[in-house]
């Protein structure tokens, strides 16, 4: 049986000005003729229906309430959730971030400032920027998306001077209009629908300009290319229709999170990360994975830190049976793949012993993804026919005879090592000592797939003092073999 799926655009609305409503009514309709889900329904705290009225009509499996709202604050943390956990039980709702805080609301902002400017005749190095918010005393968050788009607009070069006001809150309009140095301003009103601030606050409040040429845009929600912001949201947090079902309720998901990269978790992986009851992660699951979950679940952090310190695996394999065994759904989030080195198979064990049902979704491990990310291929014709994966430190963390062997064998063409960076000056040591040649191409890579990526090259003879000179820390994949000489973004050849 498929599931349905609907959306619910929920805003604040205005009961006085029925333009305000009418326009989330019209990327509603946008919505709907698109084929973004079978329903899609529209809610307000001011208007007609309200939210629960608006949640409780839908009939769907599946919902995603997509809050119109340009910052957080008291109606997305409170009044939606609070309408979200009164509404009928048995489906799966989940309630994305609000749209004013989508990272890709700036370039849309700063398209529309380069409009108004040339429909304007201004120019933008002559010209500064006000943003409007609303704002309030009482939810210091509430300024925040507005603080934020500002800063972004500066970096990207979408405005050289851009002010920030509020309508309820400080700096008010006026103080911030009379911050900014450029003779001509163009307003932004960071509003959805804007209705009275927009057509009557505004205007009023920026009429002493002091002979400045004010320019005063429409609201933010009046934006066309808003309807595509809206669909590529919605496409990317509701999972699609006819999609097999989400984790049962009393089981378990080992999901592999990826290398590092958040955007590298699998669609599968990240459907069930988005539904479950309980979430476990470790520290190399990508931390912004953790924007995914439900707010009403559970997230527990197992994280191992090096040396050891963390949570015991007898304890995390504890945890995951027995939030199972008292009904939740629990997925189990690992960095890379649940598999490799991942001690995956225990937790598996765990949940077969006490009969809890438990699926696998593999995941990208870093000993393959890490090399990639920094060019470097494990496999090439020509230079490497077989490669072999190991970690550098056994049960106890020692580093056992059978693992000094095979990091020795010169037949492996190349050598990923993952968890060695605490000893690789001893590895290469043994790598030589048996017999491989030390000018054998070497590479380390920090924290692969991610923005934080440092990649340090050089030879088997090299590579431990280059490591410690780049000041390179866990968690590290080394590649020995001559394909680590392609690595890329490294530094001086050492």
């Amino acid at each position: 049986m498929s599931t349905r799926t609907a959306i619910l655009l929920a805003a604040h609305g205005a009961r006085r000005d029925p333009a305000a409503n009418a326009r989330v009514r019209e990327l509603a309709a946008g919505l709907r003729s698109r084929g973004a889900a079978e329903e899609v329904a529209v809610g307000f705290h001011q208007g007609e229906p309200g939210f629960s009225e608006a949640l409780n009509s839908l009939s769907a499996d599946r919902v995603l309430v997509l809050p119109l709202f340009t910052s957080a604050g008291y109606y997305t943390e409170e009044v939606l959730p609070a309408a979200i956990a009164s509404g009928r039980p048995g489906r799966l709702v989940r309630q994305s971030a609000p749209l004013g805080t989508h990272p890709k609301l700036a370039a849309l902002v700063a398209a529309r400032i380069r409009t108004v400017a040339a429909a304007e005749r201004l120019d933008l190095a002559e010209a500064s920027v006000l943003l409007v918010g609303h704002g309030t005393p009482r939810n210091p968050r509430s300024r925040l998306a507005t603080l934020h788009l500002a800063e972004a607009l500066v970096s990207s070069g979408g405005a050289e001077e851009v002010g920030c006001g509020f309508l309820d809150d400080e700096p008010g309009i006026e103080k911030a209009l009379a911050s900014l140095r450029h003779p001509s301003v163009v307003v932004i009103p960071f509003l959805i629908g804007g209705g009275s601030h927009a057509l009557e606050d505004l205007p009023r409040r920026l009429g002493d300009a002091g002979g400045r040429r004010i320019v005063l845009d429409i609201p933010v929600g009046g934006y066309d290319g808003l309807q595509a912001l809206l669909l590529e949201i919605a496409r990317a947090e509701l999972p699609a229709a006819g999609e097999g079902p989400t984790l049962p309720p009393g089981s378990v998901a080992l999901v592999g999170a990826g290398p590092g990269d958040p955007g590298l978790i699998t669609v599968r992986g990240l459907t069930l990360l988005r539904a479950a009851d309980v979430v476990l992660h470790d520290r190399l699951a990508a931390p912004e994975l953790l924007s995914e979950v439900r707010r009403d679940a559970v997230v527990i952090d197992v994280g191992k830190l090096p040396g050891g310190e963390g949570a015991s695996q007898e304890r995390i394999n504890a945890l995951i049976v027995e939030h199972a065994l008292a009904g939740r759904s629990v997925v189990r989030l690992k960095g890379g793949d649940p598999f490799v080195f991942g001690r995956g198979s225990e937790e598996l064990d765990a949940c077969a012993m006490f009969g809890v049902p438990c699926t696998v979704v593999p995941g990208i491990t870093s000993a393959i993804a890490v090399p990639a990310a920094a060019g470097i291929p494990v496999t090439a014709r020509g230079e490497s026919r077989s490669f072999a994966v190991i970690t550098a430190h056994g049960e106890g963390g020692e580093k056992p005879d059978a693992i000094r062997k095979l990091a020795a064998n010169s037949e492996i063409e190349t050598l990923i090592v993952l968890m060695g960076r605490s000893v690789l000056r001893e590895l290469a040591d043994d790598m030589i000592a048996a017999g491989r040649d030390p000018e054998t191409p070497a590479a380390c890579v920090q924290s692969g797939t991610t923005a934080k990526q440092r990649v340090t090259a050089g030879t088997l003879a090299t590579i431990a003092d280059a490591a410690d000179r780049d000041g390179l820390v866990a968690p590290v994949v080394i590649v020995v073999g001559n394909v680590a000489a392609r690595a890329v973004g490294t530094g001086v050849p050492c």
